[in-house]
């Protein structure tokens, strides 16, 4: 009876102990027993379609962020493929995930897999947490042991045997990774955790290849802190835990001088994953405090030369602060468009000749404002700075002549200024002369 009672015990030492390391002060994670099961996400944009044969090639997805390449050999004939972004339902899933079809087909060979990623994407995570994962016919999502992640370039590729669901995910994930908050105000911040141990990879199926399951973690030790102090003070801001993954930041007072306030969650968690040892991770969300107010500013410049018309456009933050200064941030510029990007008028066809740059290509922007908070109209002027700027460049091809290229003469770039008068109950203000467009919107 003693040797039963005896071997009870270390059954239920065996089963505990692999566990140990996973509990901390009181804190259990909720781990389930197998891979974390989702529905498959729903069609999103169009689909990319390409025969391939069994000299191999390439086919890049309809939004240019997932690519794959084929090499010779991977196919026995020829096969129309095709790949269709669909909604993210992979957890803590990076921007969208991607069908790859004929469903389930095998390859003779590796294929290469790439997904083209944000900066942004990279800002909630670290490189090394990040990870290539698919669905298999349950809906239950596994990870690949074998990957490269390039954060310069931002891209991450793997080697894949066959086609189903696959998606980019994070272990660890903080939301917002960085943001904009008023002195005296709260915002909510959340940490999330998958789970995936290297101890977990196993061949599993006839493709022979290493998995491990993806687990949706619920509970979770964070230890939060405001610029390192651990749950923050009076000057830069407090953080307190609300749910074992969540916690609320409020804003000093005034702002502070080490600004943005670095609110980092450090996960009390040791796992191994991609050969790394993790533990106690910290993930950092950059919150800039502000005591005055925010615009969107949004431009959009536009020429037409029918049948044609070209627009470029781009963004930026603008900040005002209580005492009048201004500050500006996350400039974007976009590529330009011209619609259509060919066209036939007689016997000539012209073709507009794709530009990153365009006309407008922001630098640097400065700008003042008349007057104090609170006035019934204030007024905000910016002035631009641009780099490399050209006016749209198309060839022309008539019947019975040679091709000209015209257009792409250097300008200064537009917009030189800008001016907005800042009523005390607006909060959209436009600029639209037809060709110049803008849209100051108070957030």
């Amino acid at each position: 009876m003693k040797k039963k009672i005896l071997l009870l015990m270390v059954l239920i030492l065996v089963i505990i102990l692999p566990g140990c390391k996973k509990i901390l002060d009181g804190i259990v994670p909720v781990i389930p027993d197998g891979p974390t099961l989702t529905a498959v996400g729903t069609p999103v944009g169009g689909i990319a379609t390409k025969m391939i044969g069994k000299n191999g090639g390439s086919l890049a997805s309809a939004d240019g962020n997932a690519e794959l390449i084929f090499p010779a050999g991977a196919l026995d004939n020829d096969k129309p493929i095709s790949i269709q972004a669909v909604t993210q339902t992979t957890p803590n899933g990076v921007g969208l995930g991607y069908q790859f079809l004929p469903e389930g087909l095998k390859f003779l060979q590796p294929v290469t897999l790439k997904f083209h990623y944000k900066a942004s994407d990279l800002a909630s995570t670290l490189g090394d947490l990040m990870g290539i994962s698919f669905q298999d016919s349950t809906g239950g999502w596994w990870r690949l042991k074998n990957f490269s992640n390039d954060t310069v370039n931002k891209v991450i590729t793997a080697s894949i045997r066959h086609f189903t669901v696959y998606a980019v995910f994070d272990c660890l994930l903080i939301t917002p990774p960085k943001g904009d908050l008023k002195v005296g105000a709260s915002m909510l911040l959340n940490i999330q955790t998958v789970l995936t141990d290297d101890e977990d990879l196993a061949t599993l199926g006839p493709i022979d290849e290493e998995l491990a399951p993806l687990k949706k973690i619920t509970s979770q030790k964070v230890i939060w802190s405001a610029n390192g102090i651990v749950n923050g003070n009076a000057i830069y801001g407090t953080v307190t835990s609300e749910t074992a993954v969540e916690a609320t930041f409020k804003a000093p007072a005034k702002v502070p001088n080490a600004n943005p306030v670095a609110v980092s969650g450090q996960v009390f968690s040791t796992f191994k994953y991609h050969g790394k040892v993790f533990d106690k991770t910290s993930l950092v969300s950059n919150i800039t405090i502000t005591d005055g107010q925010k615009y969107l500013l949004e431009i959009r410049q536009t020429e037409t030369a029918p049948p044609f018309v070209y627009k470029d456009t781009a963004s930026l933050v603008i900040s005002v602060s209580s005492d009048g200064k201004i500050s500006v941030a996350d400039i974007a510029n976009f590529a330009p468009v011209t619609t259509p990007e060919i066209a036939t008028v007689g016997d000539c066809t012209a073709t507009w000749i794709k530009d990153a740059v365009g006309e407008m290509n922001i630098t640097n922007v400065t700008g003042t404002i008349s007057g104090s908070a609170g006035d019934p109209a204030r007024v905000l002027i910016l002035h631009f700075s641009h780099s490399g700027t050209v006016v749209p460049k198309f060839k022309q091809a008539c019947a019975g002549a040679g091709e000209v290229t015209y257009g792409g003469i250097a300008i200064a770039g537009f917009p030189v200024l800008l001016s907005f008068t800042l009523t005390r109950d607006g909060g959209i203000y436009f600029i639209d002369d037809g060709q110049e467009f803008a849209r100051l919107t108070l957030q």
